[in-house]
């Protein structure tokens, strides 16, 4: 409230101002490009004028023109002095007719600088994209394209803030190679394009970004890939960033033994020991195919934490899988980090700081699928329409609610409505209220009361506004739910799509569901994909009779957590890499483990994948 009341009078403060210029005896109002601008020689972002200075400026200004471009220059001292709302003030005084052709790209930027600071960043290229290269001063040349490379970056856009990033250090004070990398890094093999760039310093990047892609089929090539970038771009300004991995790489080529053995620590015994062993299945499954690799597993459950490091200090590991439990992933994340790259199976509450380049968190968090069930859904609302949550009034369900609307972004729509259910008793009418019915049934009482012996419609209509309801609940409650919103929704209004988590999809109806027709729920590539035809998850069924997709789903973890702690330090260098997994499309972010899910649907009795789902487990390596 106070913010908002701030920004009020300093608006009024500054049309006062303005006012009082407008109002200056023996003002002239020219053409801009006949008036000389004070802004035409020297405007810096290191003004020694104070913003209030170029303000009594605007105010003895011989005519609107130079009062127009005095007060650009007070905006841009403002916003120097990070006093966003002043400069913001100013601004929305000012007419773009009356500020000359020099002087417009500095409007621009200013524009563009409150866009920024709002996170608007459509505005901000909108604002830029045409007037940076009219920038002659360096200073402002590097900023234009930092916001520029800022908003492309906010926006998932990594190669073209990355052409941006790269033109901006050319007129920075000091440039960054490490800067550049941040942003370089994030370009997936989808967004790189073909053919090399013509500029030296741009196709230095692409090229190295190209490489590491190359390698994530051959890990060991990767220290080959550098030698040859070295050889090819040896005044490149990467040089000394790349020289440092390649001696990493060439380290750990020198203590590899002639079979690289991987520890694995995992609860075999214990109250936990089916999960461990579901995690085991998967790595022999993988490291089976591997053949030239050695595991050797441990079991958490037996001795102490200074035991086990013990053991894998004699084995002369090439990389550390494991443990599984939290309370264990804790014990180790708190001891100084080593030299051997290590997969935690688990994920734990830690400081962006405390991450390594050497280590990574991999969990199956169900959090993650409430996440991708909003974006979905964000990217298939029409128009305005909104979502709605429905969910168990537990820990867990609002766990899970609390996650979808940390990434709902919407604003058209406005957040998703949620409902709690707490027993089977109240689902009925929880669905009834949430879709509107209970209210309509209201009116329709109300009606039929005050027309008396008229016929009143009696046909109860639910709200419109909803597009898409996700339920996040296990298999029994969506049983329950599905049938309750299928009745709500009134044959006047457009269906509703509903969406549901993995906890939808168990064994008993791995081959389909006809109670659950039309549903489309999120789960692991190696579930979801071709689920009657799928011959190593039916080899896995059967050796282990009597387990359920749960554990199947641990086993994906197993078998992907060899593959990648072969990558380890080059994904977590790079996040734009991606491993195309059982459990998922998987890249490595601040050194936790991100996982795509796959989406499907209960159809015509059988699993199938749902349309325009994105396959994170086809292969294409």
């Amino acid at each position: 409230m106070f913010r908002t009341q701030s920004f009020v009078f300093l608006a009024l403060l500054a049309l006062m101002v303005l006012t009082q210029c407008t109002s200056a005896p023996d003002r002239k109002t020219e053409t801009p490009d006949k008036t000389a601008d004070v802004a035409d020689q020297d405007l810096s972002l290191t003004e020694e004028k104070s913003a209030q200075d170029w303000l009594d400026e605007a105010r003895a200004a011989a005519n609107d023109i130079e009062q127009h471009s005095a007060l650009i220059r007070a905006a841009n001292a403002f916003q120097n002095e990070q006093k966003w709302q002043q400069a913001v003030a100013v601004l929305s005084q000012l007419s773009p007719q009356k500020i000359t052709r020099h002087s417009q790209k500095y409007y621009h930027l200013a524009k563009a600088r409150w866009a920024a600071e709002q996170e608007q960043w459509p505005q901000v290229i909108d604002e830029l994209e045409s007037v940076y290269t009219q920038f002659n001063q360096r200073e402002f040349r590097a900023l234009s394209l930092q916001l520029l490379s800022q908003a492309a970056y906010q926006q998932k856009n990594y190669w073209q803030a990355l052409v941006w990033q790269v033109d901006a250090q050319r007129f920075a004070e000091q440039s960054s190679a490490e800067t550049i990398w941040s942003v370089a890094s994030r370009v997936t093999q989808s967004e790189l394009p073909q053919q090399r760039p013509t500029d030296l310093a741009l196709a230095g990047w692409w090229r190295l970004v190209d490489y590491h892609h190359q390698a994530m089929t051959n890990p060991e090539q990767l220290s080959a890939y550098l030698s040859q970038w070295l050889q090819g771009y040896s005044e490149h300004a990467a040089v000394e960033m790349v020289e440092r991995w390649q001696e990493t790489e060439i380290r750990n080529d020198n203590e590899k033994t002639s079979k690289p053995v991987i520890a694995v620590l995992l609860p075999l015994s214990g109250k936990y020991q089916q999960q461990g062993q579901a995690v085991r299945d998967g790595i022999i499954a993988r490291t089976g195919e591997l053949k030239e690799v050695q595991v050797v597993f441990i079991d958490s459950e037996q001795g102490d934490i200074a035991a086990h490091k013990e053991q894998i200090k004699s084995l002369n590991p090439v990389g550390i899988i494991g443990p599984l439990l939290k309370e264990n992933v804790a014990l180790w994340a708190e001891q100084q980090p080593s030299d051997v790259p290590q997969i935690f199976l688990n994920q734990i509450e830690r400081e962006s700081a405390d991450s390594s380049a050497n280590s990574a968190f991999f969990a199956l968090t169900p959090d993650t699928e409430a996440r991708q069930a909003a974006q979905r859904i964000n990217q298939k609302l029409p128009g305005a329409k909104s979502a709605m949550i429905i969910a168990a009034d537990t820990s867990n369900g609002r766990r899970m609610v609390d996650a979808f609307k940390s990434s709902w972004d919407n604003e058209q729509a406005g957040d998703p409505k949620v409902s709690y259910f707490s027993e089977r008793a109240d689902m009925k009418a929880t669905v009834e209220s949430s879709l509107g019915l209970t209210d309509s049934q209201q009116r329709i009482r109300a009606v039929k009361i005050a027309a008396g012996k008229i016929i009143v419609d009696e046909q109860e209509r639910s709200r419109r506004d909803i597009s898409a309801i996700y339920l996040p609940g296990n298999l029994q409650q969506t049983r329950l739910l599905k049938p309750f919103i299928d009745v709500s929704v009134s044959p006047f209004a457009a269906p509703i799509q509903v969406y549901a988590s993995s906890a939808t999809h168990e064994l008993k109806n791995r081959l389909g569901d006809s109670d659950l027709n039309g549903i489309i729920f999120s789960d692991i590539p190696w579930l979801a994909s071709d689920a009657g035809n799928n011959l190593l998850l039916t080899q896995w069924l059967e050796l282990r009779n009597g387990w359920g997709l749960s554990l199947a789903r641990l086993a994906a973890m197993g078998y992907d957590s060899v593959s990648l702690i072969q990558r380890l330090e080059m994904m977590n260098r790079m996040p734009g890499l991606t491993w195309s997994g059982l459990s998922g499309n998987l890249h490595i972010n601040d050194s936790v483990v991100q996982r795509e899910l796959t989406w499907a649907t209960f159809t015509k009795g059988k699993i199938a994948l749902a349309k325009e789902s994105n396959n994170a487990g086809s292969s294409n390596r």
